[in-house]
């Protein structure tokens, strides 16, 4: 069968003739059907020092956000079949840790990360565990049912542990990246008055209004003021990290209003420093780390969401291409400015 490989400790991938994988015991094989190129594909893709992390081993599979069909089952599967329609949670948990136990499994201690620390989907069939395995709506569309995944972390990001609602509250997004586009979605759909997101790109910003943002800064033109003048200085009731920068980490928890809430999803390795701890305390400012997803609670909160009709992701979807043009679709994935949201692969 075909595969997208990380053949090389290098820049790029190959596509490569491997054989088909024998599903153990407690997994299933899948038909490849549909497959979602991610920003953390793309920085093992161009191999920085982000993805060296995930990357322990090669050659592997790339690829973890997909949807497809089950062929055949390992002897210890028990609720999923041939023929069912699955997409997964990547986050392959141990169901052993205190984490685990205590139900966290997002953040299991020894767990794997499929596609990151594991062979991934992006190839015409991959075993996947059956603890991870969703079983898709029928109705839903192959390229939908690939972006769950990303579309969980941003309900994860939006929503927060859940002890909150957005109605009627105002919620600001940093970044204009897929995800963050889909969490300013996900905030109109869950009843916040006013979703205000700040990006780089035009394109990305055209899909944000898209998807029910109801205003699109521009990173550096006069946004601070703007934003000043919207929330009369006080910031906002919510705020989502998701750019993944050093001053987007500073600029997000500065316009977290007193006593709001910031959630922490964007990446960097840079110190988190907080100027006045004192000052910080006082606020009443909640950061909330975003990990993943919950599970399987953030798996039900994004199918009530597509089912509902209340949220449509599809504008996100801008390119789909065959599998083995992989390499056009990472390169639509680091043109700048960007031009893509969600680029998708079928084999």
């Amino acid at each position: 069968m075909k595969a997208v490989v990380k053949t090389r400790r290098a820049p790029g991938a190959e596509l490569v003739d491997i054989s088909v994988p024998k599903p153990g015991a407690d997994e299933v094989l899948v038909k490849l059907m549909a497959g979602s190129i991610c920003g953390t594909d793309v920085h093992i893709y161009a191999w920085d020092s982000g993805a060296q992390v995930y990357i322990k081993n090669v050659p592997q599979v790339l690829g973890h956000e997909f949807a497809g069909t089950i062929v055949e089952v390992g002897k210890e599967v028990t609720k999923f079949r041939a023929g069912d329609y699955v997409s997964a949670e990547t986050h392959i948990y141990c169901g052993k840790c205190v984490q685990c136990r205590n139900d966290q499994r997002h953040i299991c201690e020894t767990g794997r990360i499929f596609g990151l620390t594991c062979n991934g989907c992006f190839a015409e069939y991959f075993t996947v565990p059956e603890r991870v395995l969703w079983k898709n709506n029928s109705q839903l569309t192959p390229e939908i049912a690939a972006i769950q995944e990303p579309l969980g972390n941003a309900v994860y990001c939006a929503l927060g542990d859940y002890d909150e609602n957005l109605e009627s509250k105002s919620v600001f997004v940093v970044g204009d990246g897929p995800t963050a586009i889909m969490a300013a979605g996900v905030a109109k759909a869950e009843g916040a008055r006013s979703v205000i997101i700040l990006g780089r790109h035009d394109k990305r910003m055209e899909i944000a209004r898209r998807m029910g943002a109801d205003r699109a800064l521009k990173d550096g033109q006069g946004a601070e003021e703007t934003i000043s003048d919207i929330t009369a200085g006080k910031g906002f009731d919510v705020v989502l990290e998701m750019a993944g920068s050093p001053e987007a980490v500073k600029l997000a928890l500065r316009w977290t209003r007193i006593g709001g809430r910031m959630s922490a999803f964007g990446i960097h390795g840079e110190p988190f420093v907080i100027g006045n701890y004192g000052e910080y305390v006082r606020s009443g400012k909640k950061i909330l780390p975003i990990s993943g997803r919950l599970i399987w609670r953030t798996w039900e909160e994004v199918q009530r969401l597509l089912e509902s009709g209340s949220l449509d992701v599809s504008p996100v979807i801008t390119h789909k291409m065959r599998l083995q043009e992989f390499e056009k679709g990472f390169g639509l994935m680091t043109q700048r400015p960007k031009v893509s949201g969600k680029v998708i692969l079928i084999p």
